[in-house]
Order: C-alpha cells, then structure tokens, then sequence
C-alpha cells in the first residue's frame, strides 16, 4: 500500500475521505474527537499529501478498497467531504457489503454537472 494514512484510536473502523485540493490533514479535529470511540482511519488520496502522485488514471473508488482490504477491513464507516463524498458515495453504490455508515458532507455526485456559475 503506497498511499499515506493514518490510525488513531480503537473501536468500530471509520474511514475519512478528504475532499479535493486537501488531505489527511482536513481531518485533524475530528478525527481526534472521533478516535476517543473509533478506530479512526484518515488517508492522503493519490496524488495528495505525502501520497505518490498518480502516473495513470486512478479510480479513487478502488483504491479506497485496496485501503480497506489492506487493513483487513470487512465494513466500515465512510465519511467523505466534497469530492471525499463522491468518492463515499461511489464507493457505497459499489460496495454495500463494505460499508456499515455513510456521511457525506457537501458532496459532489457522479452525473450531475456543476452549474455554469461554479465552472467559471
């Protein structure tokens, strides 16, 4: 596993998806609120933070996955924000079996346009 993450505390896994132009570091309140109940796992997305930058294209969706599977993680909580959420929400329409919670904040959705306002 060459992306760069990060466990604190114990308990039921919760996984936290950073939005664009962030990283691991996004969560660095709550997931200290959240680790006092929960095996917190925050991660640097390809390309982020101290993860490699991507050298073909990368489906964000697998590599959350190949985080879990590498963690030895049947299911957990998958909170993401902005493209963090895109990613969770894909992520949960792909692999409900993986996933015991979703929050989203904020989030962008695959097949939905950003309005011609937000693009410029």
């Amino acid at each position: 596993m060459d992306l760069d993450f990060e466990i604190t505390g114990n308990g039921r896994p919760v996984v936290l998806i950073h939005g664009g132009g962030t990283d691991l570091r996004q969560w660095t309140f709550l997931a200290s609120l959240l680790s006092k109940d929960y095996k917190v796992i925050a991660f640097d997305g390809r390309g982020a933070g101290k993860s490699p930058s991507p050298i073909k294209h990368v489906n964000y969706v697998d590599e959350v996955l190949a985080l879990m599977n590498y963690l030895e993680l049947h299911q957990a909580t998958i909170i993401g924000h902005s493209m963090g959420g895109q990613i969770a929400t894909d992520f949960a329409l792909n692999f409900p079996e993986r996933v015991s919670k979703l929050v989203l904040i904020a989030p962008s959705l695959t097949g939905f346009p950003y309005s011609k306002e937000f693009e410029q």
